[in-house]
């Protein structure tokens, strides 16, 4: 009677230990989703602050700036590279305050400088907070009786929000 309590016991602490790591990789997930989410939000913002700006200098002082953001649209690009492409264009709005002295003392420039400073902070922290949870999962991937559990379910190691894979033998995917 005492084995049939112990076997019980064993067979109901793995039950839990493996329902608590399930749960901990399907939270890690949630997480991941969520951030990826707010991510693909903010960089649409800092899209649409960058239109904004393009026709409010357009309408103020009568110059273009920033011409290829118009062919964003039309390129399939991943966040990262969409967001690549955003910071630069964003350096050529902060270099027209420069540039074009009056801009500085329109409020509305002011204003969208203000947001897009905001929007930068925001998507900062989100991309922050997306890689720690990816660290967090891929170790839960790689350590030994949660990495059982990832086996089950078929989860595989996810990369960074730059898109590195730090599992492959690419030593040379870093980018500016």
């Amino acid at each position: 009677m005492i084995w049939f309590f112990i076997i019980l016991l064993i067979v109901f602490t793995i039950c839990f230990y493996y329902a608590n790591i399930y749960n901990l990789f399907q939270t890690l997930i949630i997480k991941i989703n969520e951030a990826e989410n707010k991510i693909d939000i903010t960089i649409r913002e800092r899209y649409d602050l960058l239109v904004n700006a393009t026709s409010f200098i357009k309408e103020k002082i009568d110059v273009e700036i920033m011409i290829d953001l118009k062919n964003l649209q039309q390129e399939e690009l991943s966040s990262f590279d969409l967001e690549r492409k955003l910071v630069a264009l964003s350096k050529e709005f902060y270099e027209s305050k420069y540039k074009y002295k009056n801009l500085s003392k329109i409020e509305d420039f002011i204003k969208i400088e203000f947001e897009l400073k905001e929007n930068e902070a925001s998507l900062d922290g989100y991309i922050e907070y997306y890689n720690e949870n990816i660290t967090k999962y891929n170790k839960l991937i790689k350590v030994l009786f949660s990495n059982l559990i990832a086996k089950i379910h078929k989860l595989k190691i996810k990369n960074y929000y730059d898109g590195k894979n730090l599992e492959d033998k690419n030593k040379n995917d870093f980018k500016l």
